[in-house]
């Protein structure tokens, strides 16, 4: 599952009776609203909360603007694919906008633009200062951004905050970084009860291994740092510190020195992504462009190429992930039914599901891979015994 995010902006609105407002609101447990998990800031057009992780739906923004004596804009991103907005004034909808259309069927969500007059009216900003944010996102050129300044593009999801920031909602105050909770221990899953004949009498369903990658692996990352030499020893307490704004600034002047060297765009890329998961802003934009400058010149590198295959995506991304992920089936044969069984993923989530048949088949057939994944995906595909 991708990431489902919920934040309502609350602009002129006293921040105790919004609060009241919520609280009430959390009382319906299908909602899931945890009031002392969500996380509160005043800004000075007014206050915004993000709901706690787990919150469910987006009906929240009608029932709260009938109680309240200002706007209500619930903003969301929805499976990591796309954000959008709805924007509610005593219990009326002005506005609602969608990043892509046609996601769920045809006209849902519709292929229209936000009201960029009515949002900058109520919000106090110049509609030409948003009105870019609110096109829906076309299907190609994506990578392309709104304005200049802004950290994420067309296609990620986290234009969203970009799209806050321009209103005069800071998203990095009203979201800071949390704590990563503590791993809990692998517990086996229950023994299947249907008679699959891949799996031997008393074996258990795994979760997919965790492969380290370009973005993950800090041991990686030192291993290609010292590769490159005695020139490059500067950067090396500063990545083993965690000094990566420092470090970036090193290294864009090294590779504006060295433009045609793998290892500095590698580096670059793990500092980019250390920084998005110390702040919670994506840099995706950026060590994006950078794992493809080192595949333009390593068009093999394995750890590479598993970076750019996350586990979720925008759709937009699914056909270079079956690219990124033939070739990894190729490049590291050791681990290739896992690449495999994500491709079959990929191919599904393009309406492709006889080349996922086939993936699933041939993964069966090679009868060492039992993985969660695999099995869900043979029951969602329908594929005997399952």
């Amino acid at each position: 599952m991708g990431l489902f995010l919920y934040t309502l902006l609350f602009p002129g609105g006293k921040e105790e009776r919004c609060r009241e407002a919520l609280g009430r609101k959390a009382e319906n447990p299908d909602h899931n609203i945890w009031p002392d998990k969500c996380h509160w800031y005043l800004f000075p057009k007014g206050p915004a909360v993000q709901l706690n992780d787990g919150a469910v739906g987006l009906d929240y923004a009608e029932p709260l603007s009938r109680v309240l004596n200002c706007p209500v804009l619930l903003t969301y991103i929805y499976d990591g694919d796309f954000w959008g907005y709805e924007l509610w004034k005593k219990g009326k909808e002005l506005d609602q906008f969608a990043s892509v259309h046609d996601y769920f069927d045809e006209g849902e969500p519709p292929d229209k633009p936000g009201d960029a007059g009515t949002v900058a009216q109520l919000f106090g900003v110049e509609p030409e200062r948003i009105a870019r944010y609110l096109v829906p996102w076309p299907e190609e050129d994506l990578d392309e951004y709104a304005y200049e300044g802004d950290d994420s593009a067309m296609g990620d999801c986290w234009q969203m905050a970009d799209f806050l920031d321009a209103l005069g909602f800071d998203y990095n105050l009203l979201c800071p970084p949390s704590p990563e909770p503590e791993k809990p221990p692998n517990q086996p899953a229950p023994q299947p009860t249907t008679g699959w004949q891949f799996l031997p009498p008393g074996a258990y369903l795994e979760d997919a291994p965790d492969l380290p990658n370009a973005l993950t692996s800090r041991e990686y990352a030192l291993r290609r740092l010292e590769e490159l030499g005695e020139a490059y020893e500067e950067l090396l307490p500063l990545i083993e510190c965690g000094k990566y704004q420092e470090a970036l600034a090193r290294l864009d002047g090294a590779i504006q020195a060295a433009p045609e060297e793998a290892g500095l765009y590698l580096l670059r890329a793990f500092c980019w992504a250390q920084l998005e998961k110390a702040s919670g802003r994506s840099r995706k934009y950026e060590t994006e462009g950078d794992m493809g400058k080192v595949l333009a010149l390593e068009p093999d590198n394995v750890m590479v190429l598993r970076a750019r295959c996350p586990t979720t995506a925008t759709t937009a991304r699914y056909s270079r992930h079956i690219q990124d992920l033939t070739l990894l089936m190729e490049a590291d044969p050791e681990n290739r039914d896992i690449y495999q069984i994500s491709r079959a993923y990929r191919y599904h989530w393009t309406k492709d599901d006889a080349s996922a048949r086939a993936d699933l088949e041939e993964v069966l057939r090679r009868g060492r891979t039992k993985t969660v994944d695999l099995v869900y995906l043979c029951g969602e595909l329908g594929l005997p015994g399952f």
